[in-house]
């Protein structure tokens, strides 16, 4: 029972705006979350992504959440939501990514001998025209085979950093061939 109207008085202070109750949760949570994100990732740079968006959520949504357990399993179940919700996101857009460069492969294929030379070529010059940490990522994937967790590792950056570049990678390879008509 005491439990129960401490959580009341908190979620009172919470909805209320009440910053140095916010703190104190922070403060008490922080470091217990991206322990327990841990044995999900070892993507340090994600982890705190994750754990600063599920309290930048419960900040945001503080006047309507509906907390009915304890802050501490609110905060689990959150940050273990949010960890699969990103896992989701970061799967899609690997298997789109892929599914592009595949499709350049093929196309690739279909064009006669004389034609497969220039376009390699051409796509060469492209790949060695990219931004140097963008190309990086991208041989580092795309033609190394690695994985965005290992480059994200290798490289000492964030995960969402690593899509950013293979993106960014084949918007420009795609325009600069487009450039030249292939």
């Amino acid at each position: 029972m005491d439990n129960n109207k401490s959580l009341n008085i908190i979620l009172k202070k919470l909805k209320n705006g009440d910053q140095d109750i916010f703190e104190k949760i922070y403060l008490e949570y922080h470091e217990i979350l991206c322990i327990f994100l841990l044995s999900y990732t070892n993507d340090k740079n994600l982890i705190e992504d994750i754990v600063h968006d599920v309290f930048i959520k419960l900040w945001n949504k503080r006047k309507t959440v509906n907390i009915t357990t304890s802050i501490k399993s609110y905060l689990y179940r959150s940050a273990y939501n949010k960890f699969i919700d990103t896992h989701r996101e970061q799967k899609k857009q690997t298997e789109m990514l892929s599914s592009y460069y595949y499709t350049a492969v093929m196309q690739a294929i279909n064009i006669d001998h004389s034609k497969k030379d220039d376009i390699v070529n051409k796509l060469d010059t492209c790949i060695k025209s990219l931004p140097k940490k963008c190309k990086n990522v991208f041989i580092k994937n795309k033609i190394e085979g690695q994985k965005y967790h290992q480059i994200s590792q290798d490289l000492n950056i964030s995960l969402k950093t690593v899509e950013g570049h293979i993106t960014k990678a084949y918007k420009l390879i795609k325009g600069c061939l487009q450039i030249n008509n292939f």
